[in-house]
């Protein structure tokens, strides 16, 4: 078998390297599925990353990276939204890496007025303690479910969708409380 030059390796290697011209990748994590309510103030959380490192994120035309996170390859920022009482709302985001390469992102918001429906499907007593099964549907998207019982708030380990099913073992008067990804809320009295 024939040995190479090591220099030969290290010329192919080189060859091998490109300018980075790739734009940094960014993005919305909150609010949860790009829903808010008409006219509500809403904090929103975004990211965006470069492996040269990101220089600066604007949204809407407005810096909003924190000095200290300048240079690093994953970023997180965040920004306050008042959205409108009617219409559409989108959002530009921007980021600039440390070579000058730039990325656009257009990102539409649903405006999300409908609070979340709880259908109970089932409901069984058993002693002191009512068993009910059912689902909350919403336009947009569930962000949370919670049991009241009394003064206590116990929430219920589920996921987030458009639909959630759930069961829960309540005593009576307990309330279940719905949360949608816009913030828009729900209760229902288990009897």
């Amino acid at each position: 078998m024939r040995r190479h030059p090591p220099w030969l390796f290290l010329l192919l290697l080189a060859g091998c390297a490109r300018p980075d011209t790739a734009p940094p990748q960014v993005g919305l994590v909150a609010p949860l599925g790009g829903g808010v309510a008409p006219g509500r103030a809403v904090a929103a959380e975004g990211y965006a990353f470069d492996p040269s490192g990101v220089a600066q994120v604007w949204v809407n035309g407005q810096a909003v990276l924190p000095p200290e996170e300048t240079g690093e390859r994953l970023v997180r920022f965040r920004f306050r939204l008042q959205a409108p009482s009617s219409g559409r709302v989108e959002l530009l985001l921007e980021a600039e890496d440390l070579r000058g390469n730039r990325a656009q992102k257009r990102i539409p918001l649903v405006l999300d007025a409908s609070p979340p429906r709880i259908l109970l499907e089932r409901v069984e007593r058993e002693g002191g303690v009512y068993r009910v099964y059912g689902r909350v549907e919403d336009n947009v998207g569930v962000d949370r479910v919670v049991a009241r019982v009394g003064e206590r708030y116990v929430p219920l380990s589920l996921p987030k969708g458009a639909e959630v099913v759930f069961s829960v073992e309540v005593p009576p008067g307990a309330a279940l409380i719905a949360v949608d990804a816009a913030g828009n809320r729900a209760s229902r009295t288990v009897p």
